[in-house]
């Protein structure tokens, strides 16, 4: 008998519990073993759960597969009486166990993996389940935005786990490769997952086969970045990373046990101290693997509920016989006490529900160049929780290249086209300017290249496959993001001036007739004066006096100035009255046929127009698809070429617009925005750089260094045109004083003079008659 032993003999005074485990030959001394053996030790020596009945076992060894021999110990631990039996960890012998414990009434703590869907009413089982299993997986894909994955299993059981994982809904579309392999076929299957460029993986193989598959992992160098394992088993720490721990793989695994925990530091340590025959519950990493965990919980179950049974009800011996299948009278009230424990063990919360295990906490642990560390956590209530989420993207990748994909756009990807500019610097402009920033930020060398077929992208309604710059992040397998500037939609629209013929206009609006009569002396009435002034304005020939010229020629001059002043700004009302657009928003512009409206073809604009469920879109929609020419251009120079031929209104996004109109003071922007969006560099999906880069982003946004480069490429002084202000520009101004006072007074100066000369001539005139007048009378 062993130290264990003594403990259960000493006390004869205290009430008896008996209990039995079972495992197989290859579990004898091992580490599940022991932990059963400490946990009895530990409830009889501390006496705070059962302080006044000692825990007695009995334990079993049977051979691996050997169901006949293992319900025979069964039966003979039912004849010494136990009142609970616990294992085995096979999942085949478990269920004949089971059916034994079932027919007798005698609780069954487990803590093997059921996949057994049903209702058990004598089986407690600590492991959680599968299908919980599967839903903290998905929560994981699902985080990292995996779109395509492998899962290897190594057998049918193996098939049987996972297959659910499956046939779970998921939120969106996900590619799923399902591979059998063993250590005799893992480099097959891994070339072959590596061939069809699976960069995502879900492992679920035996633990005694674990350094074989991490072996093969670093012969086919599947071990960098680019690759994603998770491994189903809570015992990733006890496996040897250190080959990994360099190259940047990611490697992740949910543990059962945690052991930041203080209480849980503090059961460990107990657990350290305590080695019966040489033999350890921990292994060399001082890490209790999840088997030994579950089975220490187990006992402590199992005594909690004994405890309770006890407060109400009298502890009766179970003398039982496989023969009689006679029930133990007291397995129901016990089973249901288990049943109903809430506690806190190594492995975490536990409570049940219907023998199974409800409660429980999943650690998060991903591999980084010191160790394993936890980034985050599961629970079945809340799902999966990322508390570092900065651990996902690793600071020693500053060595990758990354290969960015662009497309050249003023003022976004510029190009120079001389010889002594190669490498990066052929190329300039905002994006080029914020990629800079972003990669001091986040660290990492990039390469910068252009989609060959020059279009943004969009997706095929037919084929379902992609152009331009997406379908090259799709399916390019280097490190790779996509350079481009995203905005918001908007109308754009162009309205000429006009050119006028102005001495046509005034005859056509004039149209007038008059006729001349001459007055045989030559003295002027008011009717004469009147014929002379419209003879003015008709431009007939007047008199030959010069005052009455003079008069005529400042009446000339007085009507031409105040006819042009007013056709000038009767020009400018009719100019202003035509600039003032009749659309204003998208809906004038759909309700209309006149002015043609189209986009950049295969961009982001013409994919929000087709995709959108708002009717007055669906209709522009419908409008542009089969409108004939193609309203859709290939570059926005030719969009806005087309602006400024007329009858043609722009889609496109708002900062582009806003460029150019900035530019060029013809073009105007008409409308709000139809959407919103930000600044985007797209990544494929579950790339480890996405956070950091958007991290990177918002940083620099916070910072003000975005809006210096926008400053920097939009609102340049030399580039920009002059605009007038807009309450100015629409509106006319009336005709005033101020505007032609100057006309009158020179009618005024001239009418002044030419009385002068008209004063001058009549004396003159006077004197030369008089003359004439006494000549004649000498005469």
């Amino acid at each position: 008998m062993d130290d264990l032993d003594k403990p259960c003999g000493l006390l004869p005074r205290l009430e008896s519990a008996k209990s039995g485990a079972i495992f197989t030959h290859d579990q004898k001394n091992s580490s599940t073993e022991l932990a059963f053996k400490y946990a009895v030790y530990k409830i009889n020596k501390e006496k705070v759960i059962l302080p006044k009945t000692n825990l007695v076992y009995d334990i079993q060894y049977v051979p691996k597969d050997d169901s006949f021999h293992a319900s025979k110990k069964a039966c003979q631990q039912v004849k010494f009486g136990v009142q609970a039996v616990f294992g085995p960890s096979d999942h085949i012998l478990g269920q004949h166990i089971h059916s034994i414990c079932d027919a007798l009434d005698i609780p069954h703590l487990e803590v093997r993996l059921d996949l057994d869907t049903e209702a058990k009413e004598f089986s407690i089982n600590l492991h959680p389940a599968q299908n919980l299993l599967n839903a903290a997986y998905q929560d994981v894909m699902q985080f990292l935005n995996w779109t395509k994955v492998a899962i290897i299993y190594e057998d049918d059981y193996g098939l049987i786990k996972l297959r659910e994982l499956v046939r779970m809904p998921k939120p969106r579309e996900l590619e799923i490769h399902l591979r059998q392999a063993d250590p005799e076929s893992y480099r097959r299957v891994l070339a072959d997952i590596k061939m069809k460029e699976i960069r995502n993986l879900i492992v679920d193989t035996k633990p005694e086969h674990m350094h074989h598959f991490l072996r093969m992992i670093l012969q086919l160098q599947m071990n960098d970045y680019k690759y994603h394992y998770l491994f189903t088993t809570f015992d990733i720490e006890t496996f040897d990373l250190e080959d990994f721990k360099y190259n940047f793989v990611n490697i992740t695994a949910f543990r059962l046990v945690d052991a930041d925990d203080t209480g849980v530091r503090g059961v460990l340590r107990d657990m350290e101290r305590f080695q019966p025959a040489g033999n350890t519950i921990l292994n060399k990493s001082r890490v209790i693997q999840a088997e030994p965990a579950l089975m220490y919980d187990s006992v402590q179950v199992f005594a909690v509920g004994l405890r309770t049974l006890e407060q109400s009800h009298a502890l009766r011996p179970a003398n039982l016989s496989c023969e009689l299948e006679h029930p133990w009278d007291g397995g129901l009230s016990l089973i249901n006490y288990i049943n109903s424990v809430e506690t806190k063990g190594i492995s975490g919360p536990i409570s049940f529900k219907e023998g199974r295990r409800i409660q429980f906490k999943l650690d998060l642990l991903k591999l980084k160049q010191h160790s394993l560390v936890k980034v985050g956590e599961w629970r079945p209530d809340s799902g999966v929780n990322i508390t570092n989420r900065a651990a996902f993207f690793e600071p020693g990748t500053v060595n990758v290249s990354l290969l960015v994909i662009t497309i050249l756009e003023k003022p976004y990807v510029m190009m120079h086209h001389e010889k002594n500019y190669t490498g990066n610097n052929r190329f300039y402009g905002f994006c080029v300017d914020l990629l800079e920033e972003v990669a001091k930020e986040v660290g990492f060398n990039y390469r910068l290249e252009l989609v060959p077929d020059r279009k943004y992208g969009a997706r095929d309604p037919e084929t379902g496959e992609w152009n331009g710059i997406v379908r090259e992040l799709m399916r390019h397998e280097q490190p790779y993001v996509m350079l481009k500037s995203s905005g918001n939609y908007s109308g754009n629209e162009r309205y000429e001036g006009f050119c006028i013929d102005l001495l046509r206009e005034i005859a056509r609006v004039v149209g007038f007739t008059y006729k001349i009569e001459l007055v045989p002396d030559g003295k002027y009435g008011v009717y004469n004066y009147e014929t002379g002034e419209w003879n003015g304005i008709v431009r007939q020939l007047m008199d030959k006096a010069t005052s009455t010229r003079i008069v005529g020629g400042i009446w000339w001059f007085f009507t031409l100035i105040i006819i042009s002043s007013y056709t000038a700004n009767l020009a400018a009302f009719l100019t202003v009255e035509r600039m003032i657009t009749p659309i204003e928003n998208a809906e004038d512009l759909a309700g209309q046929t006149d002015i043609t409206y189209g986009t950049l073809e295969s961009g982001s604009t013409m994919t929000f127009f087709r995709d959108s469920m708002i009717e007055t879109y669906k209709k522009m929609w419908r409008f542009m698809e089969n409108k004939k020419p193609s309203v859709f251009v290939p570059t926005y120079e030719e969009g806005i070429q087309r602006v400024l031929q007329g009858n043609y209104a722009f889609l496109m996004e708002s900062t582009m617009l806003d460029y150019i109109v900035q530019r060029d003071c013809n073009l105007t922007q008409i409308g709000g925005l139809l959407d919103s969006k930000g600044y985007g560099i797209a990544t494929p999906m579950g790339s480890p750089w996405r956070d950091k880069i958007s991290l990177a982003i918002l940083e620099l946004q916070e910072k003000g260094e975005i809006q210096i480069l926008y400053d920097k490429w939009w609102k340049s002084p030399g580039d920009t045109c002059m605009r007038t202000e807009k309450g100015k520009e629409n509106k006319a101004n009336a005709l005033g004083v101020a505007n032609i006072g100057g006309i009158f007074v020179v009618l005024l100066c001239g009418l002044a003079f030419a009385v002068l000369v008209a004063i001058f001539e009549f004396c003159y005139n006077s004197r030369r008659n008089s003359a004439s007048e006494r000549h004649e009378l000498i005469d």
